[in-house]
């Protein structure tokens, strides 16, 4: 009779489901302040590390190990009428893929990130506030150009004010070192984390239908039918938000990144590899990402060769365009559904949270949270005018058989 009841009064459920979180929400701020468990939050984590990296690396190939057994090798005779086999097969190519990527990345780039890092430190500390003043003297005489002798001091005080302030930056060069150094032996030291979360995600892949199945019969025995749907819209959505935005932003940024370098070599410009991957991760952030990576790498070749910076400017600017009008929406499309406001604001606030990450991954959350409120809002508006429509036909009904009476 109570169990009855209770389902029959929708907002009852409501208002206990409701109290029920607000008296966790209390228990759960009361007790943080106290020692024992902040200590104790910290330890799950790091029990739960490895999971947390095999569901991590089991999301980000599930979609290559996916496109590989059911495009390429569910064709092949050998695999069907084995797709056991097939599953297998696939995952082991798509860690193959990603462990050539990891040491290629460790073998060619990095190092040459390094040589270039290194070029540009020794290129500043060679240079003083003399060697800069002759530069100048020798550039404006070069090109002919004649400025008046204010116009002239200030540009002097300008150079010399820029030349202390990179004095002082590269003074923090051994601590930024030494703190690379220290997430290194930090990364090996999870290296035992690392393998358990590969296992893992082997696992999660090799059984991914029956860990969904379990998640869907869980969900089934806490909330109703109704709600197990749209639990399961909701989460299919975001999944193909955030595949659409990640992979469809990796690999525009990646295109890229491949041209600026291209486009570096020919034009003869410096530190190529190095200027094209802060071209590149900058490019990932929407609308600000461009200019963000524009202004370290137009500097310092300003710095370096005047007339070549501006060619790396008008480079950058006409690969921009490219981006924004031709390659951008063929791969990206519609994916987020967001106006440029929305994008924007998702940017602003994800980067106070989270910093550039928050930046990057603020959109498709973003997206996803107002996708959920507007479809709120949208039940709740055609809920409403269905009630006030079905009142005023009652009404009007109610009208008429007064008149005719």
């Amino acid at each position: 009779m109570v169990t009855k009841f209770f389902k029959n009064n929708y907002n009852l459920r409501k208002s206990l489901y409701t109290l029920g979180i607000v008296i966790l929400s209390i228990v759960f701020f009361r007790y943080t302040e106290n020692a024992k468990l902040v200590n104790f939050i910290p330890s799950v984590l790091k029990v739960m590390k490895p999971f947390i990296i095999g569901a991590v690396l089991a999301y980000v190939l599930n979609c290559g190990t996916n496109c590989l057994e059911k495009n390429i090798l569910s064709k092949l005779e050998y695999f069907k009428s084995r797709p056991h086999k097939s599953r297998a097969v696939s995952i082991t190519i798509a860690f193959l893929l990603l462990i050539g990527v990891i040491v290629g990345i460790i073998a060619y780039i990095i190092p040459e990130i390094v040589s270039s890092i290194q070029n540009v430190v020794n290129f500043f500390v060679g240079i003083d506030s003399e060697t800069v003043h002759e530069y100048l003297n020798s550039f404006l005489t070069k090109h002919n150009i004649d400025i008046s002798v204010s116009t002239y001091r200030s540009l002097l005080k300008t150079t010399d004010n820029a030349m202390n302030s990179l004095t002082s930056s590269l003074k923090y060069m051994p601590e930024m070192l030494t703190s690379i150094a220290t997430h290194t032996i930090s990364f090996a030291s999870s290296l035992v984390s690392i393998i358990m979360g590969i296992m893992i995600a082997v696992y999660m892949l090799l059984d991914k239908e029956k860990l969904l199945h379990f998640c869907k019969k869980t969900l089934f025995i806490l909330f109703s039918k109704k709600q197990v749907e749209g639990i399961a819209n909701t989460i299919k959505y975001t999944n193909s938000v955030f595949n659409s935005f990640v992979v469809g932003k990796t690999i525009d940024s990646l295109i890229i990144a491949i041209i600026f370098f291209i486009g570096s070599i020919i034009l003869n410009l410096p530190y190529p590899m190095l200027f094209a991957i802060i071209i590149g991760i900058t490019n990932m952030i929407p609308y600000f990402g461009p200019f963000i990576g524009a202004v370290p790498v137009v500097a310092l070749t300003l710095l370096i060769n005047p007339i070549k910076g501006l060619w790396v400017l008008i480079f950058i600017v006409v690969l921009q365009q490219f981006d924004g009008v031709i390659l951008g929406p063929r791969i990206l499309g519609d994916s987020i559904g967001l106006k440029p406001i929305g994008v924007i604001f998702a940017i602003i606030v994800g980067g106070a949270i989270a910093g550039p990450l928050g930046m990057f991954f603020g959109v498709p959350i973003f997206s996803v949270l107002f996708t959920i409120f507007s479809n709120f809002v949208e039940k709740l508006y055609n809920s409403k005018n269905t009630v006030e429509n079905k009142l005023e036909k009652e009404t009007n009904k109610d009208d008429d058989t007064e008149k005719s009476e």
